[in-house]
């Protein structure tokens, strides 16, 4: 977590903004900064009392290992959105993501949370054929099991769905078409 933040970190941060924005304690932070600093992956400056941090791009381990696999995590909503387009069948109106991942929590948590809109209940329906593929795909790609809700025109504003909605405005990740 430290070396992510400090890799989408477009300036050198103190050890307490990487706390604040990994969560994780003073003492996790010191630690790994003072081993990683050792290893030289990563820079330590200091100016006067205060010390920065950032990623030492040209070493080797983070030039070759460490950019690659980041990158690729950065391209996940989009392959995760085509997995979607492809294994569902009929498409949906739209499909909504909520949960740990869309909450940010990492995708290590390998959870998440599926809404589909459909037009009808027909449709709804026949999308049940179309979800066993979605999850061996979903986890063969991505180690991630999903729970879900399909929701039609017709039952989407039935009273039993306004919490699933208010989840959906605080968190949800629009992934495919529009919401009504």
């Amino acid at each position: 977590m430290v070396m992510r933040t400090l890799y989408h970190s477009e300036e050198p941060l103190s050890g307490r903004e990487i706390e604040r924005r990994t969560g994780l304690s003073n003492r996790a932070i010191m630690v790994a900064l003072a081993d990683l600093t050792d290893m030289a992956a990563v820079h330590m400056d200091i100016e006067g009392n205060a010390h920065s941090y950032s990623l030492n791009m040209e070493h080797y381990l983070i030039r070759k290992g460490l950019k690659p696999a980041f990158d690729a995590e950065d391209q996940f909503w989009d392959d995760l959105r085509k997995t979607i387009r492809k294994h569902l069948n009929p498409r949906p109106i739209a499909v909504v993501v909520t949960g740990p991942i869309a909450r940010d929590e990492t995708l290590s948590t390998g959870r998440m949370d599926l809404t589909m809109l459909y037009s009808n209940a027909r449709k709804r329906i026949r999308a049940f054929r179309s979800l066993e593929s979605l999850a061996e795909e979903l986890w063969d790609r991505h180690a991630i099991n999903f729970e879900y809700e399909l929701l039609d025109m017709n039952n989407m504003d039935n009273a039993e769905n306004d919490a699933l909605w208010r989840r959906v405005a605080r968190e949800g990740i629009l992934l495919l078409g529009t919401l009504p």
